[in-house]
Parts: structure tokens; sequence; C-alpha cells
């Protein structure tokens, strides 16, 4: 039977309000208390205290704590699930006034979790059970409380794929290489710099010094930060879907615009300032001083021009004004003053 949800008051849900309400469910459904213990303890233990990779040595949660390192571009990966449950919490009314009606549904993304994760143990592959994590827990939530309160939480579980490593991508990034190789050069050269250019290395003409654009310099370092980044600025400011698949369609050429940005900076940093210096802190520091605000800024910039009224521009542009007097026109005379009568 399904379950009908209480009037909601209108005061803002706060910590106390929420544990109020946990409790109060709890009273009313023990036995979906038990079935969410249960659900929680079955994904501690096999994502963290069953070792399934590296021939059983490795929990998911401890390769993936390992994984996420400087290499693979996810010094941030322990912050995703902590800031997936910051999106819930900030979704925190839609789901009190959401509909409390457990569904069958949610066992379908449920059993594909658990698929999906039976097929990583059997293959080895650690990037498939964190990729079955998203899925269990949606599923769960599905499962418990129905599709009205799931729909609030599918963004914060969507999230969570940004949790697995991707340094793989590196090797296959010579394209961008070339691309913000051949870019840079061209900026030197039409200033008169003096950079030749060999492949993808940076050479000044007077051998002083040589730079390499590496794998992790063609942009799809800062495209793993800047997806994350353009995933949660286009679901809390864009209400079109056509809108956040653009804005998110443009986060790797705003990516690599910020970084042809960087390496030229890097460029004139050694060939005026320190080469060592210029090739070594600033070229570590320099992709949190340029490409990701560039790449920001770009976002930002593509959102509201998408969200500009162009139709009052244009209505405005098009609106004829009104025409001028002549140059030589005689000045307007002043009005004649109103004459003061007396009535005794």
């Amino acid at each position: 039977m399904a379950e009908k949800t209480p009037p909601q008051p209108s005061e803002a849900l706060t910590p106390a309000i929420a544990l109020r309400i946990f409790a109060s469910w709890v009273g009313r459904r023990p036995w979906d208390l038990l079935l969410l213990a249960a659900v929680g303890g079955v994904l501690a233990f096999f994502f963290a205290g069953y070792e399934a990779f590296l021939s059983g040595t490795k929990s998911t949660l401890i390769w993936a704590w390992e994984a996420w390192q400087g290499e693979n571009d996810l010094e941030h990966g322990p912050l995703i699930l902590p800031a997936a449950l910051v999106v819930v919490w900030m979704h925190r009314d839609e789901i009190r006034q959401a509909p409390k009606n457990p569904s069958a549904f949610g066992l379908l993304p449920l059993f594909g979790g658990i698929l999906l994760f039976l097929i990583a143990a059997w293959t080895q592959q650690a990037r498939l059970a964190i990729a079955a994590f998203p899925f269990l827990v949606f599923g769960s939530v599905w499962f418990l409380w129905g599709w009205g309160v799931a729909r609030h939480t599918l963004f914060a579980c969507a999230l969570c794929f940004f949790m697995i490593p991707l340094g793989f991508l590196l090797h296959y990034t010579e394209p961008l290489q070339r691309l913000v190789a051949t870019v840079v050069h061209g900026m030197t050269s039409l200033l008169g710099l003096g950079i030749d250019r060999d492949g993808v290395k940076l050479m000044a003409t007077d051998g002083s010094f040589f730079c390499e654009v590496a794998g992790g310099c063609s942009g799809i370092r800062s495209l793993m930060a800047m997806t994350m980044l353009s995933a949660v600025y286009v679901h809390f400011t864009q209400k079109e879907l056509w809108k956040k698949v653009l804005i998110f369609a443009f986060t790797l050429p705003f990516a690599v615009l910020g970084n042809i940005v960087r390496v030229f900076t890097i460029v004139l940093f050694a060939k005026y300032i320190s080469v060592s210096i210029g090739t070594g802190p600033y070229h570590d520091i320099s992709g949190f001083l340029v490409t990701i605000p560039i790449a920001v800024w770009a976002m930002v910039t593509l959102g509201n021009l998408l969200n500009h009224d162009w139709g009052k521009v244009v209505q405005k542009a098009l609106t004829p004004r009104p025409p001028m007097p002549p140059k030589d026109a005689a000045p307007a005379s002043p009005a004649a003053p109103t004459p003061i009568s007396y009535d005794y």
C-alpha cells in the first residue's frame, strides 16, 4: 500500500528537522529501515571490505584511494562523494515534498549495478566496480522511496561517475598536443618572439630553452576537473535540456582554450623571466592560475549568452530613433510667461 505523504511545513529543512522526520519515518516503516541498513552494510562490505582486485589484495575503496592522485589528475577524488551528498542536501526541500511510494522499478538499476560489480570482479576491472556504485545507490533509493524521491538524487548519483580514474586517456592525446603546440607557435610567430616548433616541442631560436606539450598539457587534465564543474554549473543554473547539453559539450574546447593560454604564458615566462621557474614551479601552478579560470569564464559567458534576452536586443536595434533637428534650425523660443492676474 502506497504511503501517503504528510503535509509538509513551510519552514526550511534544518538538520534538526531532518533528524525528526527521519525518526518519524523509522517509527512508521521499521522494515524499510532494516532494509536500508542491510543495503548500506552490503555496499560497505563489497566496496570497502571485499578484496576482489589485484589478485585479491585490494578492495574497491583501497584501489580507488590509491588511484586518486596526480598521475590520474584525481587528487579531488575523495571529495566527490561528499560533494554528491551536499548536492542531495541542497535538494532537501524537493525530496521532503516528494511522495514516498516504494517502487519495484528500482530493482532494475539495482540489479544492473550488481551485475556490473560481478563483471568487475570477474575481469579484475576496478573501474567497473566504481561505476556500479551509483547504480546501486540510485536503485536502492528508487526501490525504497519511489521515483518522486529518486529523481532528485539522480544528478548526485551521476556525480559519482567522476570518481572513476581515467588517466589512461593521456595515451590518446597526441592530436590535442599537436593542436596546442601549433596554435601557441602561431601566436609566438605573430608576435615575433623567436620560437620554433618540432612536433609537440617548442624551442627558442637562440637555444636558451625548449618545452614539450606533453599529454597532460593538451588540456585533457583540465578536462577532468572541468567536466565536473560544468556538470554542477548546468545543473544549478540552466533549466532547458538543450542548454545543459550544449554547455557541457563545450567543456573540452574550453579546457583546450585555457591550456593554450597556459602554454603560451609558460613560453613567455621561460623566455623573458626564468627558464627554471617557467618550466618548473610556474608550470605546476599555472593550471590553477590560468587554465581553470579561463575555462570557467568561457563556460559562464556561454551560459550568459544563451540566457540573454536577444529578442529585446533585436527589437531595440530595429526601433527607429526620433529624427534629430537640423543643425541650422533656430532654437525654440522660450514659452511666454503666464501673466499674473489679481482678482479683488
